[in-house]
C-alpha cells in the first residue's frame, strides 16, 4: 500500500516540477552550472540587503558523441529573480503524518578503507551546507537538516546497482518509521505527497575508493561522491552488466556522452545546490556522464585522473 501511494507521489511530484519550471529560468535547468564557482564571486561582492537567496551563473552545455568536441557555454548574468526558494525546501519535510520534519540526501559508504578520508568527507558536507545557509541567514533550516548516513560492512564495494536495490528498500520503510501512530488517508494528503517525493526520497549519495580518493587531490570540484537516481531503470539486464566502459567514461557500454547510467558525480561543494535543483527540476536536466561534472574537463583535471598510468597520459 505504502509503495502504491510513493508511486501515485511521485507522478504529482513531477507535474510540480513542470508547473514550477514554467516559472524558472530556463537556464536553471540546464547541467550542472558551474554554479558555486560563480557563487565564490558573487559572494565577494554581494550587497548587504540584498535578497536572502542564491543567484546562480548559467551554463548551457550541448555535447556530441565521443567523435566531435564538448562545448559550455556560461550566461553571466544573474536571474532576475531567487533561484532557491528556501521556504519551499522547508514546507515540503512538514507533513502532518510525520513524527518529525527532515530534509537532506541520505549518504551509503561503500568502501570501509581510508577512514580518515571518509571522516573528512562528511565533515566536508556537513561544513558545505552551514556555510550555504549561514551565508544566506538560514540557520535555522539546520534544526531539520539530517544527512542520514548507511555504514554498512555488507555494502563495502557495493556497485551502482546495489546501491539502488537497497536504498529502493529502505525508502518505504523509512517513510513508515517516520509516520505517527494515528495515521491515514496519506494518499489524499498533499504535504505527503510533497513530503515524501523530495530529493531525500528520490536520490541518494554514494562514497568508494574514487570518491575517498578524491579527498587527497584538492582542485575546485573535489571531494566528490556519487549521487544516484532511484527510479533508473537499467537498460542492461543483470546478466549482462559486465560489459567493457570505454575510456573516459566510468560507466556505461557507449561511446556517446549522452548515455544515462543512472549516477553521476557530484562534488561536496555543491551539495545545496544540487539538493534544491533536483526538488525543482529532474534527473535528465541535471544528469552529466562520468567522469565529467560540466564537461569542461580533461584527463588532467577529470575525477580519477590520478589514476592514469603516465604511458596513458602520453597516449
Amino acid at each position: 500500500m505504502l509503495r502504491r501511494i510513493i508511486t501515485r507521489g511521485r507522478v504529482l511530484g513531477q507535474l510540480s516540477f513542470a508547473v514550477h519550471d514554467c516559472f524558472r529560468s530556463p537556464f536553471t535547468t540546464a547541467t550542472k552550472t558551474a554554479a558555486t564557482k560563480h557563487l565564490l564571486r558573487y559572494a565577494a561582492t554581494r550587497q548587504p540587503g540584498e535578497t536572502d537567496c542564491i543567484h546562480r551563473s548559467r551554463a548551457m552545455m550541448t555535447s556530441t558523441s565521443s567523435t566531435g568536441s564538448n562545448q559550455l557555454s556560461t550566461y553571466l548574468g544573474h536571474s532576475s529573480s531567487c533561484d532557491i526558494d528556501f521556504d519551499l525546501i522547508q514546507s515540503r519535510t512538514t507533513c502532518t503524518k510525520f513524527r518529525d520534519s527532515i530534509w537532506s540526501f541520505v549518504i551509503y559508504r561503500c568502501s570501509q578503507h581510508n577512514q580518515p578520508a571518509w571522516d573528512s568527507l562528511l565533515q566536508s558536507l556537513r561544513r558545505s551546507i552551514q556555510q550555504s545557509l549561514g551565508y544566506y541567514s538560514r540557520e535555522e533550516m539546520l534544526q531539520s537538516h539530517d544527512l542520514h548516513v548507511i555504514d554498512d560492512k555488507t555494502l563495502d564495494g557495493a556497485t551502482s546497482h546495489q546501491v539502488r536495490e537497497h536504498f529502493q528498500a529502505w525508502v518505504p520503510k523509512n517513510l513508515e518509521d517516520r509516520l505517527q501512530p494515528n495515521a491515514t488517508d496519506m494518499e489524499d494528503d498533499l504535504s505527503w505527497i510533497y513530503a515524501t517525493t523530495t530529493p531525500r526520497y528520490v536520490y541518494c549519495l554514494f562514497v568508494d575508493d574514487i570518491c575517498l580518493e578524491s579527498v587527497d587531490y584538492p582542485s575546485i570540484d573535489s571531494p566528490v561522491v556519487k549521487l544516484l537516481w532511484k527510479d533508473w531503470e537499467s537498460p542492461w539486464p543483470v546478466q549482462e552488466r559486465n560489459y567493457t566502459t570505454p575510456a573516459p567514461f566510468h560507466d556505461g557500454g557507449t561511446e556517446y556522452d549522452e548515455e544515462d547510467v543512472g549516477w553521476m558525480y557530484m562534488p561536496v561543494h555543491d551539495y545545496f545546490d544540487k539538493y534544491d535543483l533536483l526538488g525543482t527540476t529532474d534527473w535528465d536536466a541535471q544528469y552529466v556522464r562520468p567522469p565529467y561534472i560540466d564537461y569542461s574537463e580533461d584527463e588532467s583535471n577529470m575525477v580519477g585522473h590520478w589514476r592514469q598510468k603516465p604511458s596513458d597520459k602520453e597516449a
